[in-house]
């Protein structure tokens, strides 16, 4: 019988993609450094010759992101660049990542290290060539929509690299209403799942595969568009990256790519180090989940219910961040929970922007830190993850990264690095569901949810508007072109006052949407993205400072629009103050306290989402009038707001059209303040002994007592730190 002759493998030198893994692996425990590289000097003999080298291939990840934009005929691409492009490793490990949505950078390459654990180079194939496409968050990802095409990068007969695109799709075949649908509850209401399906060979999509999009999708001729763009992409990156190793030679590539992400890896515990100071931050996430009143396709999913998600960062004195969940609630029939390969891609937004900031962000950025597993069954490691839907868990995700932001900020601070202070908040907004302007069947969702502002910094007022987290580049948009794409006039977009988070410094302010459905039938609606809070709002606050301003949601419906019109009466264009926009004279106003499951919305209908901002910093009665001041001129406060919450008075000069400060009123107003509050104070140990006989008694609302029963069930440290805080019985429970 004839000797069977082992196969040689596409990895280097005829080892497989598996060995390579394992053995990359094995040399980062064995030595703390990236691919066992504990004397770097490829980069370092030559650092002109390095530069040029790393932003060679930066900008080729830049240009084929950009070329994919210039393809694309999705809005979500070409207006709000929901896109981005990363170099990985044959073992999949980052290398570079283009600008754009910055949560991917790890979890791109946990697909391939996924296809090579599932043995896709013997069983499946790998070549030249080929096209695979992925979406599915239990293998790794945020969610269904977020589709990443991966291509292999082969020079003579080894692979040297992959180059991975993600574009956000506006359809995936999500059971309405819209792309995302919230109350989705079991996988299959996310829409396709590809599971690193090979979808073309030979740099072709199939045939195949396109029927199957175009009997599946309402959007799919975006949908194959955003894959030829992407295809042409990475063609593009892959055909310079061969460039660059005919000019560098392969073997100065192959050493380089991995020094880059080791260099990383040092740099980044290097400003750990510099930056923070070592400790224990602790922060605690409320996630509400209002579903009783939503129809469901489960019924166990059809309640209320309340979760809570403790943070603790530790930061060692070696330059290493820890990120400990425990006491984590547990998971739930609904689409908000997490896994934990999804947790690093929040992790990884946020490092992106507070700490990897140059441009060089790979995995070494993440190297230095550790997520430990979250207990299973909670909500960020849900063992029946394949069973439940996954389209939201931006919803905690956004929420634990933003305090995670603060958390930060906080060490900054101390560290005296107080201008890189800031935090972050989710936000959220309207998707639908019906007959567009052109009669078509499909659904719905106009760009500008991330319009809110960035947190306060230690020097400063919060950037407007500049908050979202997901993709810095983000904004509004082109209108006209989002009109084009979706049946709404947008009414108006302005700055809204009573979004901000107060202090001493305040947080940017927010840009609610207005919206008015046009030529729009038979159609649903419900909230999108981050859902944000109602009813708890998070402690984003700094030293003092307040968290932002509250969500509003509003569906407005006039009583006889053809009337109005006809009347020449003026429609509504502007929210004002919040608690009095439900009082209009024309129209019923129907808010919700909640995230909006499905609800029917009708032609000249208006949507309004009106998210509040991350938090401010320090006291809001100790913020310099001169600050308040400029505020007043410019429109992004008003005299109500300067006189309740930062106790400074002040009055319009029409003559001078300007406002002047009452320097005296001011500080009558602010001893005032100082006054009440002390008489409203108690010493803590009275209100400690308040609050313990409230636990004891079980005075909570039932919500609460479910919270706080779900995290005891799963963490025994949790329940004995619960008890130690209010001296409780050992026998004592939720």
């Amino acid at each position: 019988m004839a000797k069977r002759t082992k196969r040689k493998g596409i990895g280097d030198g005829g080892r497989t993609l598996k060995q390579m893994l394992e053995d990359n692996r094995r040399l980062l425990r064995e030595t703390g450094c990236y691919a066992g590289i504990t004397e770097p000097h490829v980069l370092r003999d030559d650092p002109v010759k390095a530069e040029l080298f790393q932003w060679r291939l930066l900008s080729s990840l830049i240009s084929g992101r950009q070329t994919a934009r210039m393809i694309s005929g999705s809005p979500y691409v070409r207006e709000m660049a929901e896109l981005c492009m990363g170099l990985y490793t044959p073992e999949g490990d980052n290398v570079l990542q283009s600008t754009g949505i910055q949560v991917h950078v790890r979890l791109m390459g946990d697909n391939v290290t996924w296809m090579i654990g599932n043995n896709y180079e013997e069983d499946v194939g790998i070549n030249e060539g080929d096209l695979f496409v992925a979406n599915d968050p239990v293998i790794a990802g945020v969610h269904s929509v977020d589709v990443y095409d991966i291509m292999p990068i082969f020079w003579e007969d080894g692979l040297v690299a992959w180059v991975i695109t993600v574009i956000h799709e506006m359809d995936c075949g999500g059971v309405s209403p819209g792309c995302m649908p919230v109350t989705a509850v079991e996988r299959g209401a996310d829409g396709l799942k590809f599971c690193c399906e090979k979808m073309g060979t030979d740099d072709k999509i199939r045939r195949d595969f396109e029927i199957k999009i175009e009997i599946s999708l309402d959007l799919a001729a975006h949908f194959l568009l955003d894959r030829k763009s992407a295809v042409a992409s990475n063609i593009r990156v892959r055909e310079e990256v061969k460039n660059i190793i005919r000019e560098y030679g392969v073997d100065y590539f192959k050493k380089a790519t991995r020094e880059l992400i080791e260099e990383e890896r040092r740099n980044q515990i290097a400003r750990i180090k510099q930056r923070t100071v070592p400790g224990r931050y602790r922060d605690v996430v409320p996630l509400e989940l209002y579903m009783a009143r939503v129809p469901v396709s489960w019924l166990p999913a059809k309640k209320d219910v309340l979760r809570l998600i403790p943070m603790q960062m530790d930061i060692l004195p070696e330059g290493r961040l820890v990120l400990d969940f425990d006491g984590a609630g547990e998971w739930g029939w609904h689409s908000m929970n997490v896994t934990p390969k999804g947790l690093w891609g929040g992790l990884s937004i946020c490092i992106v922007q507070a700490l990897s900031y140059d441009g060089r962000g790979n995995l070494g950025s993440l190297l230095p830190c550790e997520i430990k597993t979250p207990t299973v069954d909670s909500i960020l490691n849900p063992s029946q993850i394949k069973k439940l839907a996954t389209n939201y868990p931006w919803a905690p995700k956004l929420d634990i990264f933003s305090l995670w932001c603060g958390t930060l900020g906080t060490a900054f601070y101390m560290r005296g690095f107080r201008e890189e202070v800031f935090n972050c908040v989710s936000s959220s907004g309207w998707q639908l569901a019906g007959y567009d302007q052109f009669g078509n069947k499909r659904p719905m969702q106009a760009g500008g949810i991330g319009n809110f502002g960035g947190g306060a910094t230690g020097v400063g007022d919060g950037v407007d508007t500049g908050a979202w987290m997901a993709t810095p580049e983000t904004d509004l948009g082109n209108w006209e072109v989002w009109e084009l794409f979706v049946p709404q006039l947008f009414m108006s977009r302005i700055l809204e006052p009573y979004s901000v988070g107060y202090g001493r410094y305040r947080s940017g302010v927010a840009i609610p949407s207005m919206d008015m459905l046009h030529r729009f039938s038979e159609g649903i609606g419900s909230a999108a993205i981050g859902c944000g809070h109602d009813r708890i709002l998070p402690n984003i606050g700094l030293f003092g400072g307040y968290p932002g301003g509250k969500r509003n949601t509003f569906l407005v419906r006039y009583h006889n629009f053809e009337d109005m019109i006809a009347k020449r009466l003026p429609l509504i264009h502007e929210i004002g103050n919040p608690r009095e926009f439900k009082n209009q004279k024309y129209a019923d106003v129907i808010y919700f306290d909640y995230t909006v499951g499905a609800v029917e919305v009708r032609d000249k209908d208006l949507t309004v989402a009106d998210n509040g901002s991350a938090g401010g910093l320090g006291d809001p009665i100790e913020r310099d009038p001169a600050l308040q001041k400029a505020d007043l001129d410019t429109g992004l406060t008003n005299a109500e707001i300067s006189r309740n919450v930062y106790c400074i008075e002040a009055r319009y000069d029409e003559k001078a059209k300007e406002w002047k400060i009452d320097e005296g009123a001011t500080k009558k107003l602010r001893e005032a303040k100082r006054k009440e509050r002390l008489s409203r104070g108690v010493p803590v140990e009275v209100w400690w002994q308040t609050s313990r006989q409230r636990v004891l008694k079980k005075n909570m609302d039932p919500l609460l007592i479910e919270m706080y029963h779900s995290s005891m069930k799963l963490s025994q440290k949790f329940t004995q730190e619960f008890k130690d805080f209010w001296s409780l019985p050992d026998d004592f429970a939720l």
